[in-house]
């Protein structure tokens, strides 16, 4: 098992939809389990004959064999590891191959698995049939049936389950093929792997659970949102959100909650927003209110950084009786300069790390308050005093989102998977013109956001190809590639277990040996672009051919027989 981190790891979940405003809302999720099998780990054997052999997990019998995940780690380092998936909602991933015939023979996945005798399972024959399983008291009954494509005798495919209370959902090769399960709020249990009537090889599981606040990006070019105002008059105007309510303070919660309560607060987070304040005097000002709580008594607690047209941003510790003509206490923390006045636009980047009592203010980029040293436990909002503040483009993300510029002036960050790469001139080489030379940078993406880089070819045969990978897990080789050869073909590729396969084929205008062409690889969740010299050459690659997996691997570059140049390379989060 790949080596745990101090802190789980946030990805993003697909987009889901809201009614507030036309903002992008998205659910984070937390990993809970990861099986890559290059250390020969293995499951809990339930029952059946297990083996772990050349990097996967294989049942070796043909009776029926349950193995499952009996460890699950929990988003903090300071609790202990879970015995079972407890969650509102959760995914499961695995990779599979059925290595015999027949519509009898099936391998799957089970969940919600308490004994041998209770569990669920989803399981799929190489005829392609889907069938979804309830097991109680050793009692089976079937669910939900569906067909499936991509699978098949000796194949393998990609299965993913995203379970809630509201609906079960299965996918094959990230298309939905059974969907509209309702089960059991309440139910908990352990996930695993199963087969019947046959042996398999599994590999690649996955789990995680939804956790943390939505993440969102609030632009305000629609209704305002459904914020909680505890005071004030809060709207929109002109594709801003401003409080017209001038006076003493006027605070509008948003949708975060600080805290290490499982299941749905925050822990690791960056709250950035635009504002600008029209008034001029000291005493107007704008800002992040936090570790907001109502004692119910009539009563609040808060701190706040706010900003002044003075040039000063303050953090105050605060309490207040709530209500019309209600006393407030402030107690100073901190003062420090900022690059702020009247009327003018600037952006604020609030980061916290709740589980240290770490709160970092940015303004434009630059460090205001580097550590407040706050217990920011509690609600965050927006507030003012004694201005119609104005507020643009909120947006909530967890952990730090990366946003990478690379022009190779230095070799600090990247690290060759394979071939001899160096850094001459501002630009890197690879020198070894082998046949499968690639380089990755240490980031993990999520699975929405666009990379672009320059690169140049110095040899002119059809099989002397460079580009870019995607999707590269460094710890078992396997990566996703789009490459281009001088005499005008491209090609989509993925490299899965040690196997290359053709996704798609198509043409390109950068013609010819030693000339620098600009490549740009745009992902949104299951879907690739791919544009040169901003001529489209792939669109919207679907989830059929790709792996849609919730963490989507590291970005890198690769050549095949050619010492390829790169250069200016970018990647930015998209929302």
């Amino acid at each position: 098992m790949s080596p745990w981190p101090a802190l789980a790891l946030f990805v993003s979940a697909a987009a889901f939809s809201s009614h507030l405003s036309d903002a992008l809302y998205r659910e984070p999720v937390g990993q809970l389990a990861q099986y890559e099998f290059t250390q020969g780990e293995t499951l809990g054997i339930a029952s059946g004959a297990w083996v772990a052999s050349a990097g996967t997990f294989n049942s070796t019998s043909t009776s029926t064999a349950i193995a499952t995940i009996d460890s699950y780690r929990p988003p903090f380092v300071y609790q202990e590891d879970l015995t079972a998936v407890i969650a509102d909602k959760f995914w499961f991933r695995a990779r599979m191959l059925n290595e015999r015939s027949g519509s009898s023979t099936r391998v799957g996945i089970v969940y919600h698995y308490q004994d041998p005798a209770n569990f669920y399972e989803v399981t799929f024959s190489p005829s392609g049939a889907v069938f979804v399983r309830e097991v109680v008291d050793g009692a089976s009954s079937t669910v939900a049936t569906g067909t499936y494509g991509g699978g098949g005798q000796g194949k393998w495919f990609d299965v993913s389950m995203e379970w809630s209370a509201e609906e079960t959902i299965v996918l094959v090769n990230g298309l939905p093929v059974v969907r509209g399960i309702q089960q059991s709020p309440s139910s908990y249990g352990k996930v695993g792997l199963i087969t019947r009537q046959t042996t398999a090889r599994f590999d690649r599981l996955l789990v995680t659970r939804a956790y943390g606040d939505p993440e969102f990006r609030e632009s305000f070019s629609d209704d305002a949102p459904a914020w909680n105002a505890v005071s004030g008059n809060w709207n929109v105007v002109n594709g801003v959100y401003q409080n017209t309510a001038v006076e003493p303070a006027s605070v509008n919660l948003l949708p975060i909650t600080v805290g290490s309560e499982l299941p749905r607060q925050s822990d690791q987070f960056t709250l950035r927003a635009r504002m600008m304040n029209p008034y001029g005097a000291s005493g107007n000002r704008m800002g992040i209110a936090f570790a907001y709580q109502d004692r119910g008594d009539g009563t609040a607690t808060y701190e706040e950084v706010v900003f002044g047209p003075d040039g000063i941003a303050r953090a105050n510790s605060v309490e207040t009786v709530l209500g019309p003509g209600g006393k407030t206490r402030v107690t100073p923390i901190e003062t420090a300069p900022y690059p702020g006045r009247r009327g003018e636009w600037f952006d604020v980047e609030f980061n916290v790390e709740a589980e240290v009592n770490h709160v970092r203010v940015l303004v434009n980029g630059a460090p205001v308050f580097e550590h407040l040293g706050s217990n920011p436990t509690g609600q965050i909002g927006l507030i003012t005093h004694w201005t119609p503040g104005r507020f643009d483009d909120v947006s909530l993300r967890h952990d730090y989102p990366l946003s990478l510029s690379e022009t190779f002036d230095s070799d600090e960050g990247w690290w060759p998977l394979s071939g001899t790469w160096d850094i001459a001139g501002t630009v890197l080489n690879n020198r070894s013109v082998g046949q499968n030379d690639a380089m990755y940078v240490q980031a993990q993406r999520s699975t929405d956001y666009t990379m672009s880089v320059r690169m140049l070819n110095p040899y002119g045969a059809s099989g002397n190809r460079i580009g870019v990978t995607f999707g590269v897990d460094p710890t078992v080789g396997d990566y996703y590639e789009v490459v281009f050869a001088p005499t005008g073909q491209a090609y989509l590729n993925k490299f899965i277990q040690g196997s290359l396969t053709q996704v798609a084929t198509s043409t390109h205008n950068a013609l010819g040996r030693n000339v620098w062409f600009t490549v740009e690889l745009t992902r949104h969740g299951p879907y690739a672009t791919v544009k040169v010299n901003n001529q489209t050459v792939f669109q919207n690659v679907a989830a059929a051919q790709l792996d849609n997996t919730l963490n989507s691997g590291w970005v890198g570059l690769i050549s095949h027989w050619s010492p390829a140049r790169f250069d200016d390379l970018r990647v930015e989060e998209l929302w």
